[in-house]
């Protein structure tokens, strides 16, 4: 028998690690906007809806470029789980909005995978995770309008929340 040398794993380049992350977002960004645009489609609904629990963007277009690697994958990081949360909640809830099941557990899965792959990259730059928010607290009224209502304004944050997240992963990219 022939001897190989076992070859060890390489340690993946964090521009590689950035590059893949960045791809998941814009997918989930565009899957977002497709699900978004169906949702509105089945349930029409004028106007802008506000739901207090949703993360805050707090940065604004001129702040981005001063932004740090670290600061930035763990806010991404965390307000990634409080959006999952939010969309695990509309996927309970959404008793009222049945044929949209599948669409909502497969952008929870596209957003479980993106935060799994951040924290994998926080975990290789030693950036300390931040403990995870409290859980935000929802309606507790599933009425099909408060579903819909809120159904509104989760995705449409999170569609914003997306395309900040998708210029800040870029940004952070060219940092390493």
């Amino acid at each position: 028998l022939w001897a190989f040398p076992l070859s060890k794993a390489k340690p993946s380049d964090p521009k590689v690690e950035f590059e893949n992350i960045l791809s998941l977002a814009k997918h989930l960004l565009s899957d977002t906007k497709h699900l978004h645009q169906n949702f509105k489609a089945k349930y029409p609904l004028e106007g802008e809806h506000k739901l207090d629990t949703l993360p805050v963007l707090s940065i604004n277009a001129g702040e981005l470029s001063t932004i740090q690697v670290s600061n930035g994958l763990a806010k991404l990081s965390t307000d990634l789980f409080l959006y999952q949360k939010h969309f695990d909640w509309l996927k309970k809830a959404a008793h009222g909005v049945r044929p949209m099941d599948h669409e909502f557990t497969s952008i929870h899965n596209r957003i479980d995978k993106l935060v799994k792959k951040i924290d994998i990259l926080m975990v290789r730059l030693n950036i300390v995770r931040v403990s995870d928010p409290p859980l935000p607290q929802l309606p507790n009224s599933t009425t099909q309008w408060n579903v819909v209502q809120t159904g509104h304004a989760i995705f449409h944050h999170f569609h914003l929340f997306l395309d900040y997240a998708t210029r800040v992963l870029f940004l952070m990219k060219n940092k390493l």
